[in-house]
């Protein structure tokens, strides 16, 4: 690392402070001061989203479409795009923020590692593409490649510990009992944000329960289903979990508005100029 990474490495420390301090207020936040939070965090996500979905925007209307069709004159109008990555950002944050109040010790140096991954990756992934694509599109790509090694690094850690590590001893427990007496139940101010949390800490128990008993409950056709669908379900909510927590850390050094000014047709009109 050079100290020119250290601006940067600072800068994506803040998201990890930020749900940090979240997970140690939120037992003394109402609805109002959690909106707040949840709305910077939306923020944030939607900045990683919007500049990666810009880019290919602009690729999709400069190489695949013709225009004045209603489909290039559609996706020109970036408005239907900013909703849907709105959207988008707020769901991923919410799942974020509920998903913090259950992390353990682990999950909190795993996520710090993870900023230092982010950081070191990004400078090198800047000049490897340096000379292979053209700016601001490098700086783009590279964010976006950065953040799929992020989200896979975290991704794959949680899977490793669903399987090689017992948090909780499920074993010989129906679901019905881990929903009953195992899960973590949240007494939060802001009621709705309690019940998605413990939803989410049971969602969670289920994985474990499940990769601890599949292979018991076989014989037990409703057991095994619901093994079955806890762990796929597990698998994917640490995906999105993974691919939320990356997006922040890339949405505070991303740079939508670079993408937002360059005009629709500017790469045919220079690429037709080169060709010329």
């Amino acid at each position: 690392m050079t100290y020119s990474d250290i601006p940067r490495l600072l800068t994506m420390t803040i998201v990890w402070l930020l749900l940090l301090v979240w997970s140690l207020i939120a037992d003394r936040s109402g609805c109002v001061a959690t909106l707040g939070i949840w709305v910077v965090f939306s923020i944030i996500v939607f900045v990683s989203g919007i500049e990666s979905a810009l880019a290919k925007r602009r690729v999709f209307l400069t190489e695949c479409l013709e225009p004045r069709t209603f489909l290039f004159q559609l996706l020109q109008r970036r408005y239907l795009l900013v909703a849907i990555e709105i959207l988008t950002s707020a769901v991923l944050a919410l799942l974020l923020m509920v998903s913090a109040l259950s992390f353990a010790s682990r999950h909190w140096s795993l996520m710090f590692a993870d900023v230092l991954l982010v950081s070191l990756l990004l400078p090198r992934f800047y000049g490897a593409f340096a000379g292979q694509l053209r700016e601001p599109y490098r700086y783009v790509t590279a964010r976006r490649w950065a953040m799929w090694v992020s989200t896979l690094f975290l991704w794959l850690e949680s899977l490793l510990v669903l399987v090689f590590t017992n948090e909780e001893n499920f074993i010989g427990l129906r679901w019905q009992e881990v929903i009953s007496y195992g899960s973590t139940r949240f007494d939060l101010p802001c009621a709705p944000v309690a019940a998605m949390a413990s939803l989410v800490s049971a969602l969670d128990d289920l994985g474990q329960w499940s990769a601890q008993n599949l292979a018991r409950s076989l014989q037990d056709l409703p057991q095994a289903f619901m093994a079955s669908a806890s762990l796929f379900v597990y698998v994917v909510l640490s995906l999105l979990l993974a691919y939320a927590y990356s997006r922040a850390l890339i949405g505070v050094v991303g740079r939508p508005w670079t993408m937002w000014r360059i005009e629709p047709r500017e790469s045919a009109v220079i690429a037709g100029d080169g060709a010329g």
